[in-house]
């Protein structure tokens, strides 16, 4: 309990108050506050728990796979039952089928030490409430206690929100001596024989979230993606406001295809001009880092043909026709997780 910081775990208004804020929510209107932990506290105490036998519901944001996965939390969690969650699916429903994206999702994992430990793979959405009925079927027939984890902004808490209201059970808060206190966890009642408890989501330095100079509500992404083309030369740059560049300097003519948050504005400029544009332009950005010391350029060299998509984390995708000796760069802060995969959609 502290009643220094109002949006950290076990907030009080005063300290001789039973229980925080977080559990007054819960216990009074049925609802689940979002509440973020730093990495290494997170994973050292449940590092400290690992011998318990649970059954982790590993929650991942479809616009965000790679920058919501934690390889260290993937680590730890290798001897334990895992289901993925992939959450937030009706952001890109209209754009690709179901059987794809599991397919998409197996390849991604398939170097996960997790691999051989994924029960099964769930679509669902909590902000739409698409397949929650399957998902807390799923729930029902699992024996073993669920426990919720994941990154900041997967939209966790709203999913098991959701299924708060779709089992309309009223909560009650339960104290308990084990992993649910350590972390700063919470039971969430939904009528099973089993117990299962929400953990604060665990914030992740390599993607574009954690370095926003504020925390502004145009960087949830809640709504269907929209793509947009450019056909590019080469020599070009495409800005992200003032959070990052996507540049390509050498190949053929080719179109490359931007899905990202809907809020977030694309600019084309000449690479030649890339730099004056920065330095004229970054003040009145609407969207921009809070510090540009650590701003790095990746070079990306395509080694052979075929489609791709190259994702930075927390800013979506870009899919494009690769070929040989292409030349791609991106810039933004040195930490942003930046991966070529194949062809996402």
């Amino acid at each position: 309990m502290q009643n220094i910081k109002e949006g950290q775990i076990g907030y009080v208004e005063n300290l001789t108050q039973d229980y925080c804020y977080r559990c007054f929510r819960l216990t009074h209107y049925n609802e689940l506050i979002d509440y973020d932990l730093n990495e290494t506290d997170f994973l050292a105490n449940l590092n400290d728990n690992f011998g318990l036998k649970y059954h982790y519901f590993y929650v991942l944001d479809i616009y965000d796979l790679d920058g919501s996965r934690n390889l260290s939390l993937e680590q730890i969690l290798q001897n334990n039952k895992v289901t993925l969650i992939i959450n937030k699916i009706d952001l890109i429903q209209k754009l690709i089928n179901n059987n794809q994206i599991l397919s998409f999702v197996e390849t991604l994992f398939i170097n996960s030490p997790l691999f051989a430990r994924i029960e099964d793979i769930i679509l669902v959405s909590g902000l739409k409430n698409y397949s929650l009925d399957e998902l807390y079927r799923y729930i029902k027939h699992q024996t073993e206690d669920i426990v919720f984890v994941g990154s900041s902004n997967t939209g966790k808490s709203t999913l098991l929100n959701s299924l708060i209201k779709l089992t309309n059970y009223q909560q009650k808060i339960t104290v308990s001596n084990n992993i649910a206190t350590t972390l700063g966890n919470i039971e969430v009642k939904l009528g099973t024989k089993h117990k299962i408890y929400d953990t604060p989501g665990v914030v992740n330095n390599h993607t574009i979230m954690s370095y926003l100079e504020h925390n502004d509500k145009k960087m949830i992404t809640n709504k269907l993606l929209k793509p947009i083309t450019f056909q590019l030369n080469p020599e070009q740059t495409i800005f992200y406001e003032g959070l990052a560049s996507f540049s390509f300097l050498k190949g053929l003519r080719t179109s490359f295809h931007f899905y990202k948050n809907n809020n977030i504005t694309l600019h084309r400029t000449k690479l030649a001009n890339k730099k004056h544009y920065f330095k004229h332009h970054l003040m009145h950005a609407s969207l921009r880092l809070k510090d540009y010391h650590t701003w790095k350029e990746q070079t990306i060299i395509i080694k052979e043909p075929g489609d791709y998509s190259l994702f930075i984390a927390g800013l979506g995708w870009i899919t494009f026709k690769g070929m040989s000796k292409q030349e791609l760069m991106v810039e933004t802060d040195q930490n942003i997780k930046i991966n070529l995969r194949k062809r996402f959609i």
